[in-house]
């Protein structure tokens, strides 16, 4: 068994070490997407197991919901109609007014095309209050005018550009600036020339608002998306690189107005690691300038207020000194998102979760120090499953693996609610990998081995003792060792002699109707039947098991077993037949037990000094004729006198002892009275 043991601990580390480097090879060689995927959608659950948190108060939503456009009219709206939102959110004291809705083409007017048409035809014939009055009509009719009036006397407006990615790759070489910057492109930098090293993700196209909404408005932030390869909404990209300028996002840019801060109070610092500063606070990114969105919770977490009520004056107090996203929410609009925490989340719903987060300064951030305990875990946790399973029972070895499992997940989950995301995505499957193949190959083997066991002394031993060896193996030392039993040995009396007065086949059918008694008593006393030697049964108690009362167990069997001969011989009386009779032996001592066979033939026996004087006793019962059955040795009568009645021979002389030994006739088991 040790060596067993020893096997299967080397297969276990070979195991180990097999995971590691499959699953080494597979991360740092092909990274497959797949696993990409599972490590969010692991990443999704922390959200789920949070549950949502405080939204920030500073930030509410101004939505354009079916309410609203069933009493405004369908999408979109004039310019007028948002003019006189911006001009209601200005009276309501909003901090910052941020649109999600993109206005990078003028609205048509009718109106507007009349007047043209006339400065066309007459423009050249008219006095100048005629022209003054035509000026004052164009103005009029242009919704756009009348909304970038409204964006310029509000003063703190930040309104949407847009960037189209295409199918480009991040490229690590610095991008050349190409004309001039639009407005809110950065102009604050910490090495600058390292931008190549950490580059933001980079526009193939840019769409930004018309002029003159452009020049009233305070602010531009980009409302671009990229979703993951799951089409979820993770990041926020916090800056994007177009022409070798760097544009804030919208959530960045609405929060640095909201503050009153300049525009070069906004910094990106490149290289690693790559960060974004905004006044005093530091926003962790990755390498592309991409930040985990800390989303407070589902739809509505963050206020909502629809559009007309806004329009009617209603709520206005509701807006005082906050961040006022204005963005589409019904469903019909389609700017809905996939998000950890919602399906059908709202874009502008993560403009706000975004300006939320920044403001509560609450960002999900790995660090490159997670990829080392992410590789260290890899390593680590195949090598202990492969130390601890082999000693374990298979219900205990999943009972750890699974606790070992949710270990992992907890540190995850405290690293998540503390701002860090530890993907275990690979530290899982390694210990599920190392799992599962240590578990085969015990399957396999061990469990063979102990079917084996099981089969071997089911015949000897009594179901209770094979159900502990099965339970505790350690029970059997193979190899042997020292430990004090109780050893049985019975022989039939001149058996040459009744096999020669009688038929060969009614001997064999005594013998088997005898020998099948004795072993019953045997297994039911807890003995092991350690072997048949001829007619002789030779049995050990306290071994595998050890027994404390190993030597009672050895009485009692004794006993037993002659009032079965005693029972057999009435029976064959009966019958016509002659019977036989029989003596027995009962010593306690020190002997070696264990496998003490070969690796060819399993062969659990006790052998010693104190085995041999056993079976000496059981031959002195000849030198006492009919008067004795059973003979014990001082040693079990000392052991076992409290429960049995025995009567004094004195001291013989056996045959192997120097020294004479007192021995004892074993009468019957003690009575107790209640």
């Amino acid at each position: 068994m040790a060596r067993a043991g020893g096997a299967t601990r080397r297969i276990a580390l070979l195991v180990a070490l097999g995971v590691i480097l499959l699953l080494g090879t597979v991360w740092f060689v092909f990274a497959p997407q797949f696993f990409y995927v599972v490590d969010f959608i692991i990443y999704d659950q922390h959200f789920r197991i949070r549950g949502p948190r405080a939204a920030n108060p500073q930030v509410a939503i101004v939505a354009i919901d079916e309410a609203s456009l069933r009493a405004i009219g369908r999408w979109p709206w004039s310019r007028t109609v948002v003019a006189d939102l911006v001009k209601r959110l200005d009276e309501g004291g909003a901090a910052t007014i941020a649109f999600d809705v993109l206005m990078n083409e003028p609205e048509p007017s009718p109106a507007r095309a009349v007047i043209e048409d006339i400065d066309r035809r007459l423009g050249a014939r008219l006095d100048p209050a005629a022209r003054r009055e035509l000026e004052r009509m164009r103005a009029e009719a242009d919704p756009d005018a009348v909304l970038a009036k409204a964006i310029a006397e509000a003063g703190r407006v930040v309104l949407p550009s847009n960037f189209g990615l295409g199918l480009s790759v991040p490229s690590h070489e610095a991008p050349e600036r190409q004309g001039a910057p639009k407005k809110s492109a950065l102009g604050a930098f910490k090495n600058f020339k390292d931008r190549g090293l950490t580059p933001p993700v980079r526009a193939q196209m840019e769409f930004f608002p018309i002029p003159p909404l452009l020049d009233a408005a305070t602010g531009i932030g980009h409302v671009t998306m990229l979703p993951e390869i799951d089409g979820s909404t993770r990041y926020e990209m916090l800056l994007i690189e177009s022409r070798g300028h760097y544009y804030p996002s919208l959530a960045l840019e609405a929060v640095r107005v909201a503050a009153g801060l300049d525009p070069f109070s906004l910094k990106a610092s490149f290289g690693e690691p790559m960060t974004i500063q905004l006044g005093d606070l530091v926003i962790p990114t990755d390498i592309r300038a991409r930040t985990l969105i800390d989303y407070t919770g589902p739809n509505g977490t963050i206020p909502y207020l629809p559009a007309v009520e806004i329009l009617q004056g209603k709520g206005l107090e509701r807006v005082k000194d906050r961040i006022v996203f204005i963005g589409a929410t019904a469903e019909g609009l389609y700017d809905l998102r996939v998000t950890p925490v919602s399906p059908i989340m709202p874009g502008v719903e993560k403009h706000a979760n975004m300006a939320a987060a920044i403001l509560d300064g609450s960002f999900i951030a790995r660090p490159a120090w997670v990829e080392l305990v992410e590789g260290t875990s890899l390593v680590i946790l195949p090598l202990l499953l492969a130390i601890v399973l082999p000693t374990m029972r298979p219900v205990r070895s999943i009972v750890f693996a699974v606790v070992l499992g949710g270990v992992l997940f907890a540190v995850s989950h405290v690293g998540f609610r503390q701002g860090l995301w530890i993907p275990h995505v690979y530290p899982a499957l390694a210990l599920i990998l190392t799992f599962v193949g240590i578990t085969l190959y015990r399957i396999l083997t061990e469990e063979r081995q102990r079917q084996y066991t099981r089969r071997a002394f089911q015949q000897y031993v009594s179901p209770e003792v094979v159900e502990r060896i099965m339970q505790n193996p350690e029970a059997l030392q193979f190899g042997g060792e020292l430990r004090n039993l109780t050893v049985l040995f019975s022989d039939i009396r001149d058996f040459t002699t009744f096999t020669e007065k009688n038929d060969p086949h009614l001997v064999v059918q005594m013998l088997r109707e005898y020998l099948t008694q004795m072993t019953r008593i045997v297994i039911e006393e807890g003995g092991t039947l350690d072997k048949y030697i001829g007619d002789a049964v030779m049995a050990e108690f306290g071994a595998p098991i050890a027994y404390p009362d190993h030597a009672l167990r050895g009485c009692r069997a004794a006993l037993r077993m002659n009032e079965a001969v005693a029972r057999l011989t009435a029976k064959w009386v009966a019958e016509g037949r002659e019977p036989f009779r029989i003596g027995l032996g009962v010593n306690t001592g020190n002997m070696v037990v264990g496998n003490l066979g070969s690796e060819q033939l399993f062969d659990y026996t006790v052998i010693g000094d104190e085995v041999n004087l056993g079976a000496r006793l059981e031959s002195l019962n000849k030198d006492y004729q009919t008067t004795t059955h059973i003979i014990i040795s001082d040693a079990t009568y000392e052991a076992a006198k409290d429960a049995v009645e025995a009567r004094a021979l004195g001291e013989v002389k056996v045959k192997g002892k120097t020294r004479p030994v007192v021995v004892y006739e074993l009468l019957a088991l003690k009575t107790t009275t209640g």
